[in-house]
């Protein structure tokens, strides 16, 4: 077919039936921002029948900082496209991220806009993704910088500073230590940081008996991370512990152990109070990265004791030295007037 042998009306079937099949959803808008037409996609994608969607405000299907700002590019010839990201307002409630390519054009005496959207939701769960990483990235490099830094007196006012951030960044009700006495038979909550409203138990959990805890420190003993999504569905070999967490009210947990030189010191923990849920790998790695960092600290500070005690024991010594000198040198000062007389 020849280009002079297409007319207007045949030219105008090729673009609509072109909108009909492409993969995008295809709306137009006039002047008053109502929709004027969707193209096939458009209307499967977001849930209306031609009827339904056709004479609706973009409102219905923009979230409202997307519509104000396409209402704003809407008059704005300078340009011939702008791009706009904005959640999309399914029929059925559901918001899809996506971006909006805006074409302002003026046809017969009308403003109108031609609407390009895309889902990017996939793009936009894996930036979330990304920057999440970079945030516990920060998490983890921040926490270590501050315990280099610390001085042995300082590492127990450091921990409750990291644990508020761990909770915070993992949206946790309850982050805590836990520490094994020398004994091994006994351990202590040492450490803990509470959301708002949440009870703490520190005060609770001290001299607990590691043999009341059998499913548990089992577990912890084989160095292994505990992960409970839901409480209630603890077999009946973990009696004893779900009785424990159900008088805190804990609903889900996380645990890590403490390890150094393959020898268990403790574990860090997460609590969730108020409603159940489930732990992301990125958290269960945090946790255990984070446990790494603080027992590598602990040990810092019993070492910097042990040093400081046998220089304060040094130091006796080196004092009584000094004193029985002195008195030496008295005594032989008496022998000598003595000896004079």
């Amino acid at each position: 077919m020849k280009k002079n042998e297409m007319t207007e009306s045949f030219l105008n079937k090729l673009l609509l039936y072109s909108l009909e099949v492409s993969s995008d959803c295809v709306c137009w808008v006039d002047e008053h921002t109502e929709i004027v037409y969707a193209n096939t996609t458009a209307c499967r994608k977001l849930g209306y029948s031609p009827d339904e969607i056709t004479g609706r405000k973009i409102d219905v299907i923009l979230q409202s900082a997307g519509a104000s700002q396409l209402k704003k590019l809407f008059g704005a010839a300078r340009k011939p496209r702008h791009r706009v990201e904005s959640g999309c307002v399914l029929k059925n409630g559901d918001i899809v991220a996506s971006e909006i390519t805006v074409i302002p054009r003026k046809i017969e005496n009308h403003q109108m806009a031609c609407l390009i959207i895309r889902d990017i939701s996939c793009a936009a769960r894996s930036k979330a993704v990304l920057e999440r990483r970079l945030e516990l990235e920060d998490v983890v490099v921040g926490m270590s910088s501050r315990f280099i830094k610390s001085a042995p007196d300082e590492i127990d006012g450091e921990i409750n500073r990291s644990l508020e951030q761990l909770g915070r960044f993992g949206d946790a009700d309850r982050a805590y230590i836990f520490l094994i006495r020398p004994d091994g038979l006994f351990m202590d909550n040492t450490h803990e940081w509470c959301a708002k409203g949440i009870e703490p138990q520190k005060k609770n959990l001290q001299n607990c008996w590691l043999d009341d805890f059998p499913w548990w420190m089992k577990r912890l003993k084989r160095l292994e991370t505990i992960t409970i999504n839901d409480v209630e569905k603890l077999t009946a070999a973990a009696s004893m512990e779900k009785s424990v967490f159900k008088s805190q009210d804990i609903k889900s947990l996380l645990a890590a152990p403490l390890v150094s030189g393959a020898y268990l010191h403790g574990f860090i923990g997460f609590d969730a109070v108020r409603e159940k849920r489930e732990w992301p790998d990125g958290l269960v790695k945090l946790l255990k990265i984070s446990g790494e960092i603080i027992i590598t600290a602990l040990e810092r500070k019993r070492s910097g004791i042990v040093i400081q005690n046998k220089i304060e024991d040094l130091q006796k010594v080196a004092d009584m030295a000094v004193k029985m000198k002195l008195e030496i040198f008295s005594l032989k000062s008496k022998l000598a007037k003595f000896e004079k007389k």
